[in-house]
């Protein structure tokens, strides 16, 4: 069983314009809401992808009802321990006459000891029935930045068998390597923030993912945006390009690639071509307007022509 983790869950709503009208009315084309939060696009992309996954976190107030009832609408299976604040919407502004995306994002609610307590409880059990657990997106205020190394440590000893996947940024993602999951997944400048240094170059690019790789990490994707993917495993680093195709939207794709990867690596228990199969959703994401949004046979098809290369021996 496949299990997405969203601490800072929300409603997250797109909405296409033709042009934003700065200090006038802007009157919207198209708007789309759906249940959002990192983990929750992962288990989205899994179950477009024709896999199960079950979504968990923390939610509250009208907006964590709306979430929920989002979740059941997609028939995505989901428990949610529950926040006395209300949970987040996230605001996405598509103008595409300068094609470019905009996104705003409320202030995170505040999440209380006991409420903490209540969720690692929770997670303790359910890990003991999970086979992978992904671990995604910001810390809700009102926890450390080692909240997501507690929680790695607490899934290792519930289920030391089960795989977990971090991807996170900042102080989080610096707390979270300590507790050596899986897999993590940082962007370029995600990586730069972490290692306190510029990768503009390939062979700095490859020393980061060997660095994380020498420190106990087994998976390490490094997502550099329109060039490509670099990343490592098993003491080797590849590279894959990226596929030319129209983009509506970057949103989610991150998540996307995330979630391709969690339901290849359960479905064939291979790493490189569950890689592959998660930057091939990542592109399908790309000719969608929503977060996690993919198609199956698109997504195939992608497959098909990503071409992997070993990029290792460059340094």
């Amino acid at each position: 069983m496949i299990v997405t983790v969203t601490l800072n869950a929300a409603i997250d709503k797109t909405l296409i314009c033709h042009r934003v009208e700065s200090g006038g009315i802007t009157r919207a084309e198209e708007a789309l809401a759906v249940a959002g939060g990192k983990g929750i696009n992962v288990a989205r992309t899994v179950f477009k992808l024709g896999g199960k996954a079950f979504a968990t976190g923390l939610a509250g107030g009208s907006n964590g009802a709306l979430i929920r009832d989002l979740l059941k609408q997609e028939k995505i299976d989901y428990h949610f321990v529950e926040l006395s604040a209300n949970s987040r919407m996230c605001l996405t502004i598509i103008e595409k006459s300068a094609q470019v995306i905009s996104e705003i994002y409320d202030p995170s609610p505040v999440v209380q000891p006991e409420e903490w307590d209540n969720f690692k409880q929770f997670m303790s059990e359910l890990a003991k029935k999970a086979d992978l657990i992904t671990i995604n997106g910001s810390l809700p205020a009102g926890l450390s930045a080692t909240a997501y190394g507690e929680l790695i440590f607490l899934l290792k000893k519930a289920n030391e068998r089960c795989k977990v996947i971090l991807d996170t940024s900042g102080p989080a993602l610096q707390k979270g390597v300590e507790a050596k999951p899986f897999m993590i997944k940082p962007n370029q400048e995600e990586m730069e923030i972490l290692l306190g240094h510029s990768l503009s170059k390939r062979e700095d690019q490859i020393k980061a993912v060997k660095t994380f790789l020498g420190e106990g990490i087994e998976v390490v994707v490094l997502s550099l945006g329109d060039q490509g993917v670099v990343f490592g495993y098993n003491q080797a680093v590849y590279g894959i390009a990226p596929l030319a195709v129209t983009v509506k939207s970057t949103v989610g794709c991150g998540d996307a690639l995330v979630g391709g990867f969690a339901h290849r690596l359960l479905e064939k228990g291979d790493v490189i071509e569950a890689v592959k199969y998660g930057v091939a959703s990542a592109t399908s994401n790309l000719t969608t307007k929503t977060q996690g949004d993919v198609s199956r046979t698109q997504v195939e098809e992608f497959l098909r022509l990503i071409k992997l290369s070993p990029v290792g021996s460059e340094t």
